[in-house]
């Protein structure tokens, strides 16, 4: 059942690296994503990647550190459905919000999967 879980988790991930192709900047956000589901996927081949896992923990902090006046911006803006929409010239915080949250759930999987009572 383990194995199923994290076979579902590695894909959640790397769907979300081939939703960035459309990205102007790919590289970073495919990288990052498949980083990140190749921890789950290393699970299912009972495998451990502390390298992997430690290079795609300093991505991903990197990428909120990066992200985090946005998504304040978007915050304050208190314009919660614009998460849904376009980025606009008068709503440039759209994107960090969507790059924040989508990094915060990579650093929630990465801290998971550091714990030692995970199979």
């Amino acid at each position: 059942m383990h194995r199923v879980l994290h076979a579902i988790v590695a894909v959640v991930f790397l769907m979300m690296a081939a939703i960035q192709l459309n990205d102007p900047d790919p590289a970073y956000w495919m990288a990052v994503y498949a980083a990140v589901a190749a921890v789950p996927l290393a699970r299912v081949l009972h495998r451990r990647l502390p390298s992997v896992s430690l290079i795609a923990g300093g991505m991903v902090l990197a990428g909120l550190i990066i992200a985090v006046p946005g998504f304040v911006d978007f915050l304050v803006s208190r314009d919660f459905t614009s998460i849904n929409d376009k980025m606009t010239p008068d709503k440039p915080y759209v994107e960090s919000a969507r790059e924040f949250i989508g990094l915060l759930m990579a650093a929630i999987c990465l801290m998971a999967y550091s714990t030692p009572w995970r199979r």
